[in-house]
Order: C-alpha cells, then sequence, then structure tokens
C-alpha cells in the first residue's frame, strides 16, 4: 500500500476547490444542528419524533487486522467512528476536537469542519436525511510506529438505513484513513486524522488554500445554499408544472437494466473490486468514476465510438490516450468527467445518443448524474432507482458510484450541491 507521510499536503485531484466566497453569513459551528437548519427547509420536530422512536441499530465492528493493533490504541479510534456516525444520524453537531491530542490544531479543525459540513448540506436538503441505521466496519491495513508516533491505517465500509428511504440498505466502501496516535499517561489520544473522501478533501484543500478559519464551513454552506434551493426548485417543477422537456430518439436502445445489473456486479458492500481484466483502473489518478459509469454503459449496449475527432469519440481498447480514428488506446471522455459531458452533448452520428440540460429529476434508471463543486464538474454516478413517494412524486434517485464506492445511496446525500443529468437515450448506426 502506498504510505503517506504526516502532515497534510495540498493534493493535485480533479476535486480542487476554486471557491470564491461572495458573502458570508455568521454562524457558529452550532448553525448546522436541526434547530437552525441554515435554509429552513426542513421540518426539525416532525423528523426528530420519526427518528427517535425508530429502533436504532447502530455498530462499529472491526473487521481484520485486530492481531496489528491493541485495544487501547483503537479505543479512540472507535469512539471516533461512534462519535461522527452519531452526529451523522442525527444531523446534530458533535465536538470531536475533544478526541485529539491537541483541540486547536488545524487538523482537529478540519475534521469537525467536514462533519459539519455535511451535516449542514443533509439538513438543507427536503428529504429526511437522518440516519436510522448504521453498520460500520474498519479493517485494518497497515500500523507503523516512528518514534512513537503510531499511524493506524484503516478502510471503512458502512451500511446505513435514511429515514426518507429506511428499507434501502446504503452502501459504501473502500474509505482510507490514517490515524496518528500518541500514548499518554491516560492512554492513546488521536494526534492527527486523514480521510481519503470527497468531503474530508474538499474541507482539506479549502484549508491548505485559503487558511483554515471559523468561518469556514458557513462561508461553504452560505455558497451552497443557491444550488440546493435551484435543486429544489427543479423538483418543484418536475413534479407539478410538467418540465419541458427534450425529445430524442435512437436507432438502436440502451438496455438500462443490464447497466445497472453490470454497476451492481462491479461494486461490493465492504471490500473494493475492480474489471481488471477488460478494464484499466484510475482510483490513484484522480478517481474510477466515470471509466465505471463508461463500462456501465458500454454492458447497456452502447458501442466505443472511434470516429471523430477529440471531442467526439468514447472508447477504451487499452490505456494510452489516442485520438485516431481507430480500435486502438482511449479516449479522454472515457474515464473524465467534462470530457465524457461533452461527448454526450457534442456527438452526432455513429455512437450515443444522448439527452443534456433537461430538468435533473427527469432522469430515469440507467442515466448518469454529475456532481460539481463551485462549477467545477468532479463525479459521475448511475442512477440504480428513482425514489417516489406515495402520488408518484419523485424525491430523489438511488446511485452507484465509484472511487468512494456506493451502492443504492441517495444523491441528495453525497456532499456536493451542483448536479446535472446525463440521458442517455440509445445509439445510432451513422
Amino acid at each position: 500500500m502506498k504510505r503517506r507521510k504526516f502532515r497534510l499536503k495540498k493534493k493535485f485531484r480533479n476535486a480542487v476547490i476554486g471557491m470564491v466566497v461572495i458573502f458570508v453569513t455568521v454562524m457558529g459551528v452550532a448553525c448546522v444542528n436541526a434547530a437552525s437548519n441554515p435554509l429552513g427547509l426542513f421540518n426539525s420536530d416532525t423528523e426528530k419524533e420519526e427518528v427517535e422512536g425508530a429502533d436504532k441499530n447502530r455498530e462499529i465492528i472491526v473487521r481484520s487486522g485486530e492481531e496489528d493493533v491493541n485495544d487501547a490504541m483503537m479505543a479512540p479510534i472507535i469512539e471516533y467512528f461512534e462519535v461522527s456516525f452519531n452526529a451523522l444520524a442525527d444531523l446534530k453537531s458533535t465536538d470531536i476536537t475533544g478526541l485529539f491530542a491537541d483541540s486547536t490544531d488545524e487538523n482537529a479543525q478540519i475534521n469537525q469542519g467536514a462533519l459539519d459540513y455535511l451535516i449542514g448540506l443533509r439538513l438543507s436538503q427536503s428529504n429526511d436525511l437522518h440516519i436510522n441505521n448504521y453498520l460500520c466496519g474498519l479493517s485494518i491495513t497497515d500500523v507503523s510506529n516512528d518514534d512513537g508516533l503510531i499511524e493506524v491505517t484503516l478502510e471503512e465500509d458502512h451500511t446505513l438505513n435514511f429515514a426518507f428511504t429506511k428499507e434501502v440498505d446504503s452502501s459504501s466502501s473502500g474509505i482510507e484513513h490514517s490515524f496518528f496516535l500518541e500514548e499518554t499517561s491516560a492512554g492513546y489520544v488521536i494526534v492527527a486524522h486523514t480521510k481519503e473522501e470527497d468531503i474530508f478533501l474538499l474541507i482539506e484543500e479549502a484549508a491548505d488554500y485559503y487558511g483554515y478559519s471559523p468561518s469556514m464551513i458557513s462561508e461553504l454552506l452560505s455558497e451552497a445554499a443557491p444550488m440546493v434551493m435551484e435543486l429544489a426548485g427543479e423538483k418543484e417543477t418536475f413534479n407539478e408544472i410538467e418540465a419541458d422537456l427534450v425529445a430524442s430518439f435512437a436507432d438502436n436502445p440502451y438496455i438500462a437494466a443490464d447497466a445497472v445489473d453490470y454497476a451492481m456486479t462491479w461494486v461490493d458492500s465492504v471490500d473494493v473490486i475492480r474489471n481488471e481484466d477488460e478494464f484499466g483502473v484510475y482510483d490513484g489518478y484522480g478517481g474510477n468514476c466515470n471509466n465505471y459509469i463508461s463500462q456501465c454503459l458500454n454492458a447497456g449496449g452502447i458501442p466505443m465510438d472511434y470516429l471523430g475527432d477529440y471531442d467526439t469519440q468514447w472508447k477504451w481498447y487499452g490505456d494510452t490516450v489516442n485520438e485516431d480514428e481507430d480500435a486502438y488506446g482511449r479516449s479522454p471522455s472515457w474515464a473524465g468527467v467534462e470530457e465524457f459531458y461533452t461527448y454526450a452533448s457534442e456527438n452526432t452520428g455513429y455512437g450515443l445518443e444522448a439527452v443534456v440540460g433537461d430538468n435533473v429529476y427527469s432522469g430515469t434508471v440507467g442515466d448518469i448524474l454529475q456532481y460539481a463543486n463551485n462549477g467545477e464538474w468532479v463525479h459521475s454516478v448511475i442512477i440504480t432507482q428513482v425514489v417516489k413517494d406515495d402520488q408518484e412524486n419523485v424525491l430523489d434517485y438511488l446511485i452507484n458510484s465509484n472511487t468512494t464506492d456506493r451502492i443504492n445511496y441517495p444523491a441528495s446525500a453525497y456532499g456536493y450541491a451542483e448536479l446535472r443529468l446525463i440521458k442517455i437515450m440509445g445509439w445510432n448506426e451513422e
């Protein structure tokens, strides 16, 4: 496993922040609890009553690697996960900086900020994103000791039951953590903690770029507020007013069921799995998300397309980027988020027929969603189910994804506020 040195460093990733704060709303950490929902979309009393009345099953377990650490070393790590998961489950900001050797250290503040940001963003959504039940598994992958500073590397998986989809098991796996511990007279304490997961990286990179400040989370939530409101308006428009949708036809159908079957085959609720026998893997190069999405579409009958120029090819015959009109190498659109959107929106003639720009909530199973941070489109996922209420109004989508692998995960529970839809219509022969 690739080792990382202790100390936070700026990472060059697709998700790097280009944040420009337009206005600052002064909120403390407490702004993200249920009683002070920053966007006013959530019926706190109703949802709180439902969650408190539910039978809760909440558990943190160690799946493997116990022989490498003792109970005393694991104690602060287990506590970190318990406090964090309970805060997310109840959508109530909870202090986790007290688990660190120095609660004022920037790393401790980043950990707090990442938790508070996700709580605030989930509170702003119109769906009830409380978590009734969770099971979090920890698999220890490495332990090292550098002059008394102990690094414990582990992978997290979890399965959740969100309140508004309480019968659905929503899972994630392959989330890498590094805990740095030191022993004191009172036991082991956390010196620092890093996490290879989108929201933590978003906050960490913002802090690296701008310098962490207590107001950062409030600023980020203020930035997200217009996008969340815009999506809520699109949902209302689609459900109540009948959105004006683009009519599009293709010579050959897209078999969405086959695409979703492939999407389910190449994810796992505990282990990270990849189809390495047939395709490349890009987790270490900005993310595997669109590579996975392209594989799903190909399994659904969309043929590779090596005709056309740089922007209108979509192919994977090998890992080398190749723009020639032949069955060799790969096009940037196969694994790139923005590049795939360009192909989907500009391709004519042979290959994929897709619709972009329609109402976000007009999607169906097998369609593609993309997420952005401050206008930079960084992540692609596939729709596995459309969630509707008793009146057949669309509430949300369930999605699958790679890099941080997710299975039947609510689209609204992600940590990105910006969302767009790519509707897959089929493919043309010429």
